[in-house]
């Protein structure tokens, strides 16, 4: 009989592992920017909106609080990923 060889398990690394420290935080600044231009965007249109439409105003009051709290997410990984350089 042959014999049964066990499954070999395979490491996967992300993309992200593999960057510098000042790689990710360009990534990090990048998309922190991108997603505070998108909150000030939706601040803006909830502001002008709230008039006409009352769905409108709804939909850019969820808009502007999902990309404040994903901009408030890359804002702090930003942060720890200074604290990280600094130490270095």
């Amino acid at each position: 009989m042959a014999k049964r060889r066990g499954k070999r398990r395979v490491t996967r690394s992300s993309g992200m592992a593999n960057l510098s420290i000042s790689q990710k935080l360009n990534f990090v600044m990048k998309n922190l920017i991108a997603f505070f231009i998108l909150f000030a965007i939706s601040y803006i249109f909830y502001k002008i909106i709230p008039t006409t439409s009352i769905f409108l105003s709804d939909l850019f009051t969820l808009l502007m609080f999902v990309f404040g709290f994903v901009g408030l997410a890359f804002l702090i990984v930003w942060l720890i990923l200074m604290v990280l350089k600094g130490r270095r």
